[in-house]
């Protein structure tokens, strides 16, 4: 419902998306916009809408600006309303005519839109203002002091400058001083700026153009304001100028929040370095003085490896302290090396660095001999970032992955050179922790396969695609079967069955891997209630847990809550995860366990020993398996050392009460020596390969073979 206590703003313009655009921005900053396609209809509605303010195309068909600008001023009490010209133009001659039939102000177009709302705000103060001193004028000296806001005029003849209680003030003038000339004005004017409102008196004065203009004002203080000035001329009876009159208004505030934009639109709030779109700016502006001079530039793309991990280990507060600390190493990295220059065009000190968003920045330089400049700055970044971080008793390792573009040759324009730039720093993360990679076509060509891949795998979720597998653990003493792995396949539309190796990388780097995991926990938990309900005995399924899963805050509850809706029992789950997982936060992954083990979940560490395992922590962990790595099994009897290793964390196993199982037995050799090491349980293609859950019932309610039985030790 339109409020007549909202502002109405009368937008004259036959150009559709302009008027969407300013419905939409000023309708946000409280106006109440109504809208004219053409001159005759903006008559039309001035009528009826009486608003407090019109923006004006120039150009229109049927009517132009200036004809319904002139017919607007004709009707009844519309002579101080603020109409304001959109034009493309700034011509001398169209802005004589445009006032001289009583615009207000002009506003070119492009529009400035973060300073649009300020500046029609201020025309809206002072034509309020103006109305107010029609009426009384004690009203108006209260309304100019709030506005900062104050009148002037010039006695040519008689060479006096009469100025309002508040355009003295915003002048600096000294008020005790009765009788004032231009020079006096004059003389508040910044050294700097005098000349051009010399020129614009003079010009007004002469030839009767009103002008409309910022200058500096020195006051007696020192301090120096920002004063926008309106003149205007006055005339007698006999059409000659005898007085200039005008307003000032300081604008000190409103040039700062205008400086506020400019800075937040050009920096990152965090860092204090450039962002994304200044970058642009200058590798454009790097780009054309490489065309120019056949130079060359380069930058290096940086990108904080798991950063989003600890965002959500952490929390947003830790991140960005990181971030910030990160920047200053950062810079002092650069800052001591030889080969880093600012862009040789840019305005701006620190432009060699910038924040592309998130966890990724850039550093250009337009130093570069050979490639192995660039390898060195790569070197000297990480080894400079590497220290680890204290933030809140936390102490927190980074490692970096950095992509390196060069032009000419790794891209023809700003937007291709920041995109090889990106698929390099990808690249180099797949490489692992702090590496570097320089692009290459292949690289592209890489690139756009893995992002089909991930597009494809974003809609396997949502298409259903994604199913399990399941593969039997069996106690070859018994012959039975006594739990199962779930396993997770993608039946691709044209590719057919995609193996985990082929997407779960790729799942886990886009962030994907979370979503997925929680469907491979609920799909298997619902699974194993349907056995059960179909008379199956007691088989735990076990799944496979990612460290981006195992580090959510909520984990935990998130498992829980599936029990609850599967309906499973604690006990008939078993969640799988390595060794380094749970080394990554020792105190935090103690507190997930033993959460789980209240539940009543079994925790089985997958893939020991090939990790960085911790005996004295093993210890403590709340755990029930070990589960022997397949690099261990597959070289068993025949290397000594694999086979030595082998027998020890079977051993250990033991010694600590926990289950051990054997995976990726394939052979009755890798069998009969795991079995005469005391590993009684075992999983691999020797006893069953991983089966549709269909095939499953008939596994579990049958024994193994004889010959593929062994004999207790």
């Amino acid at each position: 419902m339109s409020n007549r206590n909202d502002p109405h703003i009368l937008v004259i313009d036959d150009d559709e998306m302009v008027c969407m655009m300013l419905a939409d921005i000023l309708g946000k900053e409280g106006f109440e916009i109504v809208v004219a396609s053409n001159g005759r209809e903006g008559l039309e509605q001035c009528r009826d809408v009486r608003p407090d303010m019109i923006l004006l195309d120039v150009m229109m068909p049927e009517m132009d600006g200036f004809t319904c600008l002139q017919e607007i001023r004709k009707l009844g009490k519309m002579e101080l309303l603020p109409i304001a010209m959109l034009t493309a133009t700034d011509d001398v001659e169209s802005i004589h005519r445009a006032f001289d039939l009583g615009a207000t102000d002009f506003i070119s177009k492009p529009i400035h839109w973060p300073t649009l709302a300020h500046r029609i705000r201020y025309m809206l103060r002072a034509t309020d203002t103006l109305r107010k001193l029609a009426k009384n004028e004690a009203t108006l000296r209260n309304a100019q002091k709030l506005a900062r806001l104050g009148h002037w005029e010039w006695d040519v003849a008689a060479d006096q400058l009469i100025c309002s209680d508040e355009a003295a003030r915003v002048l600096g003038l000294d008020r005790q001083i009765t009788r004032k000339n231009i020079d006096d004005l004059f003389r508040a004017v910044h050294p700097a700026d005098v000349g051009k409102m010399q020129k614009a008196t003079r010009l007004c004065l002469q030839s009767g153009v009103p002008f409309n203009m910022d200058f500096r004002s020195v006051h007696g203080d020192g301090s120096e304001h920002v004063i926008h000035a309106q003149g205007a001329p006055v005339r007698d009876e006999d059409n000659g100028i005898v007085q200039l009159a005008g307003l000032v208004q300081d604008i000190t505030e409103f040039r700062r929040i205008e400086d506020q934009v400019r800075i937040l639109s050009h920096y990152d709030g965090l860092t204090g370095l450039v962002n994304r779109t200044t970058f642009k700016e200058i590798l454009s502006q790097g780009i054309s003085y490489c065309d120019r001079y056949g130079s060359k530039l380069a930058s290096l793309f940086v990108s904080i490896d798991k950063f989003k991990r600890i965002n959500e280990t952490y929390g947003p507060n830790v991140g960005d302290a990181i971030l910030r600390q990160f920047t200053e190493r950062l810079e002092r990295a650069v800052r001591d090396s030889d080969y880093v220059a600012v862009s040789t065009e840019a305005n701006y000190a620190d432009a060699t660095i910038s924040r592309l968003g998130g966890n990724e920045f850039t550093v250009l330089t337009n130093h570069i001999k050979d490639s192995c400049d660039m390898v060195k700055i790569a070197k000297r970044i990480i080894t400079g970032t590497e220290i680890p971080y204290v933030i809140e008793d936390h102490e927190i390792f980074l490692t970096l992955s950095i992509g390196i573009c060069v032009y000419p040759g790794d891209g023809h324009d700003v937007d291709s050179f920041i995109q090889n730039g990106e698929f390099a720093m990808h690249h180099a993360r797949e490489l692992g922790h702090n590496q570097h990679e320089f692009f290459s076509k292949s690289l592209n060509v890489e690139a756009f396969k893995k992002l089909a891949m991930e597009n494809s795998l974003r809609r396997a979720i949502e298409r259903q695609e994604l199913l399990l597998y399941y593969q039997p653990k069996f106690n070859i003493v018994s012959g039975n079967v006594i739990g199962m792995e779930a396993l997770i396949r993608w039946r691709h539309p044209e590719m057919g069955l995609v193996p985990p190796l082929d997407f779960i990388p790729l799942a886990e780097e886009s962030g994907l891997i979370i979503t997925i995991g929680e469907w491979v926990i609920e799909e298997a938990c619902r699974q194993n209630k349907a056995w059960q309900a179909a008379g199956m005995g007691f088989v735990p399924v076990a799944v496979n847990v990612s460290s981006a899963q195992f580090e959510q805050r909520n984990f935990a509850t998130k498992v829980s809550d599936i029990l609850a809706r599967t309906g499973l029992a604690p006990e008939r789950l078993e969640l799988e995860m390595t060794e380094s997982i749970l080394m990554g936060d020792v105190s935090s992954a103690m507190h997930t366990l033993k959460r789980f083990k209240e539940m009543g979940i079994k925790i089985s560490v997958d893939d020991f020993g090939t990790g960085y395992s911790s005996l004295s922590y093993l210890n403590k962990f709340p755990i029930d398996e070990l589960k022997v790595d397949r690099s261990f099994v597959m070289h068993v009897p025949g290397n000594k050392g694999d086979s030595m290793i082998t027998s020890a964390i079977i051993a250990l196993a033991h010694s600590l009460n926990l289950q051990v199982v054997a995976e990726g037995v394939e052979s009755e050799a890798q069998a009969n020596f795991l079995l005469k090491s005391g590993c009684q349980v075992m999983q691999g293609y020797l006893y069953s390969k991983p089966v549709p859950a269909d095939e499953i019932p008939e596994l579990v309610a049958r024994k193994l073979p004889r010959e593929k039985m062994g004999q207790p030790i």
